[in-house]
């Protein structure tokens, strides 16, 4: 009966640690360089005219810088972009400056008009709970140092800290279909009761609402847009804002006629995780960390030939482009561990496409096997 019990717990454990973040992810805005929305929704903006600039991290060209004027992204509505009555949104923001006009609110994200408009939702802050509403009241912005995030269905009261200029926080809002709940940086901020339809005619904004009298213009840096179409869990808001550990990587300095030495891996057993037929002859694979960030490394190796080493798993996936040749070619995606990570084994969620086709493979590996992924062209 203790073995029982204790199985029971470790399974219960390694349920609660294990998250899904593409589960009901309606769109994903991971700034890799563009503005593409990689959930597999095609939800891509028809505008874009802010700035890539580095993330949190210091990667070059992996996040949008808004100038508070005039920078914005829009993107036509669609049915994905709708919910019923849950709803969740996710963000990493980096305020640089404040909204002076009259009705003092940055405007990070909005579907639905910029007031809070029935079926509309949105993430901004200003100064709106510290002045107890007052903060549209007709004046200029005076007081910018007591200014708080806000989501659609917001609470009565200031928290601290307030928003200091340069530093990046994390915000996930969540609407449960009775409650709207705001996090910041993994702290709940406050829990109110708050129900509503999030469905609306509008088109979805990032910089600015849409509002020609009132556009809150955002002076930010912004990074990882999510907007998911249920309510996240209490492990899912900590899988979005912890920072994932970063991994060291030795880079030899390139010298003058110097022959780089190549990369040595260990031999491991093969294991076929999955054997997937393809209709086309290119597909892209993205990887990311299964569940909870933890440090995850990895090599991948595809018909033999490295794609990347040194690779950190993280909420924010990298692509590929692979070729899959025809017959019985060895068409092999070896996933190399060069870690365990903090949450053993080490384990990546891959989406996969295939033309329109959409799959997610599980994937794991260990220091004693390689997890492999076997691709065949249909004929």
């Amino acid at each position: 009966m203790l073995r029982i019990l204790f199985l029971l717990l470790v399974l219960n454990y390694s349920a609660s640690a294990q998250t899904n973040l593409s589960l009901g992810l309606a769109a994903y805005y991971p700034f890799n360089g563009n503005t593409n929305d990689e959930s597999g929704n095609n939800n891509n903006p028809v505008f874009n005219n802010a700035t890539l600039t580095a993330d949190r991290f210091g990667s070059v060209n992996s996040a949008y810088h808004f100038n508070g004027k005039n920078n914005y992204i829009k993107i036509l509505n669609s049915p994905s972009l709708n919910s019923k009555n849950t709803i969740s949104l996710s963000v990493w923001v980096k305020p640089t400056g404040f909204y002076y006009d009259i009705c003092h609110a940055s405007q990070i994200l909005s579907k639905g008009g910029g007031n809070y408009m029935d079926g509309s939702y949105a993430l901004r802050f200003d100064d709106a709970l510290y002045t107890q509403g007052n903060g549209c009241g007709g004046e200029i912005l005076k007081d910018s140092t007591h200014q708080n995030f806000r989501g659609t269905g917001t609470g009565t009261s200031p928290y601290s800290p307030y928003i200091k200029k340069g530093e990046w926080y994390n915000l996930v809002y969540i609407n449960d279909g009775d409650s709207a709940k705001l996090f910041v940086n993994c702290t709940l901020k406050y829990a109110i009761k708050f129900s509503e339809i999030f469905t609306n005619k509008d088109d979805l904004f990032i910089g600015k609402s849409d509002d020609e009298l009132f556009p809150f213009w955002l002076n930010a840096t912004v990074d990882d847009v999510r907007i998911y179409n249920r309510a996240l869990t209490k492990d899912e808001v900590k899988a979005l804002c912890i920072e994932p550990k970063k991994i060291k990587e030795d880079k030899p300095v390139a010298k003058k006629d110097t022959i780089t030495k190549p990369i040595v891996l260990e031999k491991r057993e093969k294991k076929i995780l999955n054997q997937l037929e393809v209709e086309h002859d290119s597909i892209s694979v993205t990887l990311y960390d299964n569940g909870i960030v933890d440090g995850d490394s990895v090599t991948l190796i595809y018909q033999d030939t490295i794609l990347t080493t040194h690779q950190l798993l993280t909420d924010k996936g990298r692509t590929f482009i692979i070729k899959i040749d025809k017959g019985d070619a060895n068409n092999e995606l070896i996933m190399y561990a060069e870690n365990l990570g903090s949450i053993p084994p080490n384990t990546a969620l891959m989406v996969i496409y295939d033309g329109k086709k959409r799959y997610e493979l599980n994937i794991s590996s260990s220091k004693t096997s390689n997890g492999v992924i076997r691709f065949k062209l249909k004929e």
